[in-house]
């Protein structure tokens, strides 16, 4: 680092002489169903914004529909 941005690091990390310590009534900013909704909104958005991941997962669902089709094809008639 420069001297200047030292020098301004240690000027702010001394409290002003009139602050108080921070406080907060819970620990938490959020409730639990809070922090869960918002977590998967955010799943949400990060799941349909990856276009690669969306066509191996497509891919995958025809190769799973190809193999299972082929392994019981006629299955049902020669019961």
């Amino acid at each position: 680092m420069s001297r200047s941005t030292e020098e301004l690091v240690e000027k702010l990390s001394v409290p002003a002489l009139d602050s108080k310590d921070l406080f907060f009534e819970t620990r938490y900013s959020q409730t639990f169903w809070e922090q869960c909704i918002a977590c998967l909104w955010k799943q949400h958005w990060s799941y349909w914004r990856n276009p690669e991941y969306n066509a191996v997962r497509f891919l995958f669902v025809v190769a799973v529909t190809l193999v299972f089709g082929t392994t019981f094809w006629n299955l049902g008639q020669k019961r």
